[in-house]
């Protein structure tokens, strides 16, 4: 009974304030307000209610879920709720292969049907580069609209910004939605990725115009290294998402851009559900120049060092299930197709806003954040990368990650640097053996960056974030078993055909190329 009342008490608070939800999104000083300093442990709370109550909600109104519940747990679980927080772990997780493919889209929305006006659907790629559809209602894409709005005032005040998309275009979810909400509050042209279109808008509109990019990194990377643009009478901010970048990255991009954020998101869920600022870069650039912060507070077993991100945990309900994987629970009631549990499968974790500035203080770190003080007192994502993207070598893992941390530290490989990809290969011996295929700049001749000079700097410098991979290198690996780097002309050897996917891909085994060198 005394259950029963807790739990009416916080339902009846919750439907109470997402019937508010909409008149505070609209309004930025609004928003603010549920975003006031000392109140983080009431956002938590409120945080966790929301899911709790949309994941009931879910349950009484779609089909799918409904399915899904009884073919993993029978019935639906009793939430336990302790120090007024609840025990959401005992709701089955779903991912898209367990829930999405199995059940139909109609199934998946709420009541089984798509409602027949105002819905957009856009896909996404996927590692198998198969499309999969997303449907998003009236109501959820203005929620997102907005909040993705208030984003960027919030990151780059009320300043006037030329904003060129270059997210892949179409029905490809990234690009669709960034263009849809972004014309309202700025000059937006959607180029998608191409250098040449790009040139010719700024060439068109000159320098006197701010610019943000918006793209994936390798792309923003390759604009950065094109000498047609005059990128010292520029100003130019880059803003990334749809994978990881390392800080040894961003400097390099530095020389060319202003500033250089990213966001986190997913196709499946949504594109903006966290993002960097002064404060999480400064948080990252900590962790990678004092070991003590890193073992503290990140999982140094993934061997490579986290992306930081800040969310609003009022929007989204974040875990992190036994294998390291982060779970997500959207909060809001409006989204025709609800996600409860939804895992994605990337590795990360997420550290409260007061444990950090605990741990600072405790190791005399805070003050070296004095000057990037954060203005939200808000979650920390930490986010180290798919889990199901590395290779194994003699026992480590090797991530993309933590390659591309340690190439774009290299001057001579980051000058030249197209793409690179891991490679996990077996001899006739079957002997298995790992490779870094790095591909060069197109027009640039394989002579130009020594394979060799490049190993003996990479290897170390990997081995130096990675225990398992130093233990594998220097204790377990023979001479004629370390891992070989090889250096490939544009669109050569194991990158013969380019990429046919809407991201890069980075790990790979041999059996798909018949030459990789």
């Amino acid at each position: 009974m005394i259950h029963f009342l807790i739990k009416q008490a916080i339902f009846s608070f919750v439907a109470t304030a997402n019937s508010l939800q909409q008149t505070f999104v609209s309004s930025e000083s609004l928003y603010k307000f549920l975003l006031i300093p000392h109140a983080e442990k009431a956002r938590w709370k409120i945080g966790a209610w929301r899911a709790w109550h949309n994941a009931e909600h879910a349950y009484r109104t779609v089909p799918a879920y409904k399915k899904f519940i009884k073919a993993h747990a029978k019935r639906w679980p009793t939430i336990i709720v302790r120090r007024s927080l609840p025990d959401l772990r005992v709701i089955p997780e779903m991912d898209k292969e367990n829930y999405v493919k199995k059940y139909h889209t109609e199934e998946r929305c709420v009541g089984g049907v798509i409602p027949s006006r105002g819905v957009v659907v856009d896909e996404s790629s996927g590692s198998s580069g198969t499309p999969t559809s997303w449907v998003r209602g009236p109501e959820e894409r203005n929620v997102s609209k907005q909040l993705l709005q208030l984003s960027y005032h919030s990151a780059l005040g009320r300043d006037k910004f030329f904003v060129i998309n270059a997210f892949a275009l179409g029905a490809w979810a990234t690009g669709l939605n960034v263009s849809m909400a972004m014309s309202e509050i700025c000059i937006i042209k959607s180029t998608g990725p191409d250098l040449d279109k790009i040139v010719n808008t700024i060439a068109t509109f000159g320098p006197h115009y701010r610019y943000i990019v918006m793209g994936y990194p390798p792309f923003l990377k390759t604009l950065a290294d094109d000498e047609r643009l005059p990128w010292s009478k520029l100003q130019v901010i880059a803003f990334y998402g749809g994978e990881g970048m390392s800080e040894s990255m961003r400097d390099y991009l530095l020389q060319s851009y202003e500033e250089v954020r990213g966001s986190y998101g997913a196709s499946d869920l949504e594109i903006n559900m966290a993002a960097e600022n002064e404060f999480t870069i400064a948080v990252r650039r900590l962790i990678l120049k004092h070991p003590q912060l890193r073992e503290r507070i990140t999982r140094t077993e993934y061997g490579v060092t986290p992306m930081v991100f800040q969310y609003n945990p009022l929007s989204y309900y974040v875990e992190t299930n036994e294998a390291g994987e982060l779970v997500f629970t959207m909060t809001r009631t409006t989204n025709i197709a609800p996600k409860i549990r939804y895992n994605i499968h990337d590795r990360g974790h997420v550290l409260r806003y007061p444990a950090l500035r605990k741990i600072l203080k405790e190791l005399n770190l805070w003050h070296e954040l004095k000057n990037v003080q954060p203005k939200l007192e808000l979650p920390l994502l930490f986010h180290y990368g798919r889990s199901d993207m590395s290779i194994d070598y003699y026992g480590a893992n090797v991530t993309p990650d933590s390659v591309r941390e340690v190439l774009y530290g290299i001057p001579e490989a980051a000058k030249h640097l197209e793409s690179f990809r891991l490679i996990s290969l077996e001899d006739k011996k079957h002997n298995k053996h790992m490779q870094i295929a790095i591909e060069l700049n197109r027009g640039c001749e394989a002579g130009k960056l020594n394979a060799q000079k490049v190993a003996e700097q990479l290897l170390p410098r990997l081995a130096d974030i990675n225990r398992d991979f130093y233990n594998a290198l220097y204790h377990t690996a023979t001479a004629d078993q370390w891992p070989e780097v090889t250096v490939h002309e544009y669109g050569t050897g194991p990158f013969l055909g380019g990429d046919r996917k809407l991201k890069k891909e980075y790990v790979t085994t041999a059996l798909k190329y018949d030459n990789l060198n």
